[in-house]
């Protein structure tokens, strides 16, 4: 799926059995082709290795995102980490007692939770993959208050013909922003300032919209 690999060994059975070991697969979680079978040579004389092609799939990924995560939350008690996989988006789901502490404040918990996620999986890819991390349907419920404040600035932004700054948001509060936005005429709404501070500004616009993302 994300991530191919080639091995070589004496046989295709030493092939396999070498990337399972240095790689923790299991099976279920790859798929290979048999580059070359390799040959014994005369008496021992001209041998030549095996090799096999291997490409992990989503299977793999999704534990060892499940393994990583449960480790790095142990601290936090019990906490149940389930993680789906959609293409190369990979959602991560939290659940526990204390959610409130995985969340943090205003989602800086959560959010620093996903970039670290993001990271580790990255690092075991070989193209770009995504990461969203969720705990107790928090970021829908920010959907919902992220709805009000948006209609509330476009009312804003049309009654004064001017800019409306909302306060600093994490990117994927930002997205949503920008979407709402997009469904209204006469308003378009851009980014500005660096991470952590970057803030979404909602702007009349009579001649039509013009949407900046992130």
């Amino acid at each position: 799926m994300v991530k191919k690999i080639k091995i070589s060994a004496p046989t295709v059975e030493e092939a396999l059995q070498k990337a399972k070991e240095r790689f923790d697969l299991r099976e279920g979680e790859y798929e290979y082709t048999i580059v070359d079978k390799g040959s014994k040579g005369i008496f021992g004389l001209f041998a030549k290795n095996a090799e096999v092609e291997i490409v992990f799939n989503a299977k793999y990924f999704v534990r060892k995102l499940e393994e990583f995560l449960s480790n790095v939350l142990n601290v936090c008690g019990d906490v149940l980490v389930k993680v789906s996989c959609s293409g190369r988006r990979f959602l991560v789901e939290l659940d526990g007692e204390d959610l409130g502490r995985l969340i943090g404040k205003h989602g800086k918990t959560l959010a620093a939770l996903q970039h670290v996620a993001m990271i580790y999986l990255n690092r075991m890819s070989d193209t770009k993959l995504s990461v969203s991390v969720d705990a107790g349907e928090y970021k829908k419920r920010r959907k919902k208050n992220l709805e009000v404040i948006v209609k509330q600035a476009i009312q804003r932004a049309k009654l004064t013909k001017a800019k409306v700054m909302l306060d600093p948001m994490f990117a994927f509060e930002r997205r949503i922003v920008h979407e709402l936005v997009k469904q209204h005429k006469d308003v378009k709404s851009y980014s500005v300032g660096v991470e952590p501070y970057r803030k979404v500004v909602i702007e009349y616009n009579a001649n039509g919209r013009n949407e900046e993302e992130n």
